[in-house]
């Protein structure tokens, strides 16, 4: 059964983090300029929460806040269910799905390890199914 470990390792970018006191309008330009969905809020050097687009448009946009006046502490996510690096892609998948969320973040020994998001989980479910295929033609052709 793959692990949310074995998903981050194939990863070929790293955890992008913001402070807890950045105005949403300079987090914003970092999630531009990187092209991701999300950053990790940093409050005193630990893990604090997680921003994203989703925060932006339901609690910024639509609440009519300024991107400017309002730091990410006040829009982040700190809620979020706590996955070890070891857990199943599955069960990641279960809390995504039951809790709506698109990004986790992965704890190793009580420490920030990395976030997985559906993306991730997806791209590796059409690679194994790739797999999976490859390797049932390949046993097919030998008989």
């Amino acid at each position: 059964m793959p692990t949310v470990k074995e998903i981050i390792s194939t990863k070929n970018r790293s955890v992008v983090t913001v402070s807890n006191v950045m105005p949403i309008i300079d987090a914003l330009k970092i999630m531009a300029a990187a092209n991701i969905g999300s950053l990790v809020v940093l409050k005193n050097e630990k893990y604090a929460g997680i921003f994203t687009e989703r925060d932006y448009a339901r609690k910024v946009v639509l609440e009519g806040r300024g991107s400017n006046d309002t730091s990410v502490e006040e829009v982040m996510e700190t809620d979020l269910p706590h996955v070890k690096a070891n857990d199943s892609i599955e069960h990641c998948t279960l809390i995504m799905t039951e809790k709506k969320l698109r990004y986790l973040p992965i704890f190793e020994n009580g420490v920030l390890y990395n976030i997985i998001s559906q993306s991730d989980i997806i791209k590796h479910t059409i690679e194994a199914q790739k797999k999976l295929i490859e390797h049932l033609q390949d046993y097919m052709s030998l008989k």
